[in-house]
Parts: structure tokens; sequence; C-alpha cells
């Protein structure tokens, strides 16, 4: 029997909306469902991976994403939000297993997923 595939696509960033914390959580559900993941990151949500944070007085956003990925979700975020940021692929900006790619990555996931769910405004 196939698995299931949950697509989650996150336009928010971190610590500013509980966004990434609630997409973190959707997948770790997901994954214990018998699911399995895909997160695309766009727009402010590029800034989710980002190695080195050091948040204060939050969860690290981007040590739940590298627990996701150990867990086997395929994180990618969008080429051109990223390299607005500033994040390109040449400088490693994201914990290891995320990937820049193109929007038409998520139309794939899309066409191949049983569900999807958009976080943010």
């Amino acid at each position: 029997m196939e698995k299931k595939l949950l697509t989650i696509v996150l336009l928010e960033g971190p610590y500013r909306h509980q966004y990434a914390d609630i997409a973190s959580e959707l997948a770790e559900s997901a994954i214990k469902n018998g699911y399995d993941v895909n997160i695309f990151l766009y727009m402010d949500g590029t800034h989710v991976p980002k190695r080195d944070q050091a948040p204060q007085s939050f969860p690290n956003v981007a040590e739940k994403f590298r627990a996701l990925v150990r867990a086997g979700v395929n994180v990618i975020s969008c080429i051109r939000c990223s390299t607005a940021w500033g994040y390109t692929c040449s400088e490693k900006p994201y914990i290891k297993g995320v990937e820049i790619k193109s929007v038409y990555e998520l139309a794939e996931w899309i066409k191949k997923s049983h569900r999807v769910i958009s976080l943010g405004c």
C-alpha cells in the first residue's frame, strides 16, 4: 500500500507567529500516522531553517526542523524568496538537508499529495 503524502506550505517566519511551530507539530503527527511529509518554505517561511539561530525566549525552530529532516521530511525553500533575503545556495545558509529549489517543485508535490496545508497570511 502506498503511503499517503502531506505537503505543508509555510509562508510565515519564526518567532512572530506560531505557524512554524504548528507546521512542525503537524509534520510530527503526520509521520506518526504513517504519512510521508514535504514542507515547502515560501515568502518569510524561508527564515525558518536558518543555521545558527540563537533565540533567547523561544524554542529554536531550526532545531525542530533539523529533527524533521532527520525523520525523513523533505524541506525545500523557494529559491526566489531565499535569494531575496540574501540566502544563497553557495553559502549554505540552512541546516543540513534543506534544499533551495524552484516553486515548480511545490507544484509537483501538490500533484502527488493526498493533503496540502498552507500556513500563513
